[in-house]
């Protein structure tokens, strides 16, 4: 049983934008008996080993893939990114010991994530995301897909398809904007793709073109 507890992260020290508070208060809404945790600099142990190179680049995303992965496995709960709505209760989530969302038809994304309290499919995720930290960084989706694809035991880990969570891809549609038509009756949030975080456009074509062409054993 997933415990009732919303992670999300938020480093840098900057306020949160209008859509990203917006996404928070969402949640108590559709969840109101649920504990919220906004984990910072403030209670993230920043000058642990694990944290500090990147952070110290002020590389949030990388700081964030692997703090989430550390907070599911030591606490349980939910995991979301800030730009995460909710529009419906996620009590019926509940059951699975781990559950994840597809952004597009191969593709598990990490910005909604649930799991039991020292789930070993989670440190398998945490261990992989260290691993890519030391090396070459992986984006969190990719490792995710790695992960579960290699996986031979399955038990209680729920993959929904892509209208759950992520209703609208900017990147896979030609229409940059989210439409009423995306969601589904089977939507229980939806992720804004908010760039708070992420690499320049150019960063990101550099990065789904690598994707492609990469013979890496993430993809």
């Amino acid at each position: 049983m997933i415990p009732k507890i919303i992670h999300c992260i938020w480093l840098g020290g900057r306020e949160l934008p209008a859509l990203e508070r917006k996404c928070i208060e969402s949640w108590s809404i559709y969840n109101p008996d649920y504990k919220v945790i906004i984990w910072d600099e403030k209670n993230l142990v920043i000058n642990d080993p694990e944290y500090k190179g990147a952070y110290e680049k002020k590389q949030w995303a990388y700081c964030a893939d692997l703090a989430r992965m550390k907070i599911l496995y030591e606490y349980g709960g939910f995991y979301l990114d800030t730009d995460m709505e909710a529009i419906a209760s996620f009590d019926n989530l509940l059951s699975y010991s781990f559950f994840a969302g597809k952004e597009d038809d191969e593709m598990i994304n990490g910005a909604i994530l649930g799991a039991e309290k020292g789930h070993e499919f989670v440190f398998s995720i945490y261990e992989e995301v260290k691993k890519s930290l030391r090396t070459n960084f992986i984006p969190i989706p990719r490792i995710i897909t790695y992960i579960y694809k290699k996986n031979t035991n399955l038990e209680g880990i729920k993959i929904f398809e892509k209208e759950v969570f992520y209703p609208f891809n900017p990147y896979a549609s030609p229409i940059k904007q989210l439409l009423y038509q995306d969601i589904r009756k089977n939507t229980v949030a939806i992720h804004h793709w908010s760039k708070s975080w992420n690499p320049s456009f150019i960063q990101k074509c550099f990065r789904r073109l690598k994707r492609i062409i990469s013979k890496s054993k993430y993809y």
